[in-house]
């Protein structure tokens, strides 16, 4: 149990306790959201649009497990300002109690990362909660153009558009309309086989369509789809192997759509970073950072084969929480017995809310002597997160390759000041997720300080390059 038994009730309730505003005209109200943006409801239902009202707490399991159904973000997708324009879409913060930390994934009440990847606004304010009459989280709310406002139940993508057109008038949607997506690139040599995802937000079915990686802004590959995809349907397109350089920057984007030029290019793009696993050598040691629930955590490592070649865990705790092992530290030695192959880690949550409880940061880091080769910091992802390619050993290390420099941006995320911890003179170029760059620098030196928070909150993409050192972090502006 993660909760108290009131955040208990209040998520849990919604069968049982229906007193919430319903069935009448909607309460009016003007509200920033947390990129400074206003929003007016009345403004909105004067331009004909719907609005669906999504108040969540940030320590709500079922809002969490709602959020991460992505209901709503294909939603937005099809019928908000990047398809037809017909819809509003925004999530609230509703309780007082919990902070700008939790809402991204950093405090100590909350599920994970709210804000990271979500494209409609966020608002924090719990006063809309009081003006709807909150009894239960998450509450869900239907706006139509009239001004008349509907609780209704959470439910997947189609009920609920099926839901807003039967009751508000049928939204058009767009034509020739997808998103392309692709995980970081992580690669145990400079060849990779790089796997897309394109997934319609249409209303006609894409039967075609041709996807680009690029490299620097020049085209490296190229691979076409071809099947029937039906709205909110998706499909995996493998490229042939190519040669990448951990140096550059990559996108992948889809250039047609069914022989067309894709509705709208704001969807089709992604930025994404090529991850060159570090060298090990074949005495290691492992890391652990525990969470507030370590009876619940236990993590692997496999060798090229897939075979499980070390693991750890569940660890030392109370049910409830707490205990010997909670929030710390458990150091493992790890042994390594093929001189070339490459490895992956996976952790694992019994539960199924990940680690990303307690004050303290959660994750795996690998260590080479004093230096760190990988490190993977989570909070909640749910009951496992695999990452490929996490490092590996050769029988051609050279001293230089060895001499793995330990490098950080903190904190992270922040409000845009980032301090540089590193061991080498570095070169920092950041760029923004639609590939623009936004600041470099060179020859920077330990505890310096990069500032970019004059730029807007979201992820950004950190190129960091020296002598035989080259990484891609992921930086999260507040």
């Amino acid at each position: 149990m993660k909760k108290t038994l009131l955040a208990l009730l209040l998520c849990c309730t919604s069968m049982t306790i229906n007193s919430q505003i319903s069935g009448v005209q909607a309460p009016d109200f003007t509200v920033t959201d947390i990129n400074g943006q206003t929003h007016t409801l009345s403004t909105y239902l004067a331009q004909g649009k719907t609005v669906i009202l999504d108040i969540s707490a940030t320590w709500c399991g079922p809002c969490w497990n709602f959020h991460n159904g992505h209901a709503l973000e294909d939603l937005y997708n099809s019928y908000g300002p990047n398809g037809s324009n017909d819809l509003v879409v925004l999530f609230v913060e509703g309780d007082a109690q919990t902070t700008s930390a939790d809402l991204n994934g950093t405090g100590n009440n909350t599920q994970g990362n709210w804000v990271a990847n979500t494209p409609y606004p966020i608002i924090d304010n719990s006063q809309i909660s009081d003006l709807y009459g909150i009894t239960y989280f998450p509450s869900l709310f239907r706006i139509c153009p009239t001004g008349i406002v509907t609780s209704i139940q959470t439910a997947n993508v189609t009920s609920l558009r099926n839901n807003l057109n039967s009751n508000c008038g049928t939204m058009p949607g767009a034509q020739n309309h997808g998103k392309v997506e692709m995980d970081d690139l992580n690669s145990c040599s400079t060849t990779a086989i790089p796997v897309a995802k394109i997934k319609n937000y249409g209303t006609n079915s894409i039967t075609s369509a041709t996807l680009s990686l690029k490299e620097n802004g020049s085209v490296v590959a190229t691979k076409n789809y071809a099947g029937v995809l039906t709205m909110y349907n998706s499909a995996n397109v493998t490229f042939n192997a190519v040669d990448l350089n951990a140096t550059s920057q990559y996108e992948v984007e889809i250039s047609n759509i069914n022989n067309a030029t894709p509705y709208n290019n704001n969807l089709t793009n992604e930025v994404v970073a090529f991850n060159l696993a570090n060298n090990s050598a074949l005495q290691a040691q492992v890391r652990v950072y525990t969470d507030d629930y370590p009876t619940e955590i236990s993590w692997r490592i496999k060798n090229g084969a897939g075979t499980i070649i070390a693991s750890g865990g569940p660890y030392v705790g109370s049910p409830n929480g707490g205990g010997a092992d909670a929030n710390t530290t458990k150091i493992h030695n790890l042994t390594l017995t093929d001189a070339t192959d490459c490895f992956s880690v996976e952790l694992l949550d019994s539960y199924g809310d990940g680690w990303g409880y307690g004050s303290t940061p959660h994750g795996l880091e690998i260590f080479n002597g004093d230096n760190s080769i990988f490190n993977l910091s989570v909070a909640n992802f749910g009951t496992a997160l695999n990452r490929s390619a996490a490092f590996r050993t050769t029988s051609s290390l050279s001293v230089n390759e060895n001499e793995i420099a330990k490098i950080s941006m903190l904190p992270n995320p922040s409000n845009g000041i980032f301090t540089l911890t590193t061991e080498i003179l570095v070169d920092v170029e950041i760029y923004d997720i639609s590939g623009k760059k936004v600041f470099a620098g060179t020859n920077m030196e330990n505890n310096a300080i990069i500032n970019i928070n004059q730029l807007n909150s979201g992820l950004y993409l950190a190129k960091v390059t020296g002598d035989n050192y080259s990484e891609t972090i992921k930086l999260i502006i507040k």
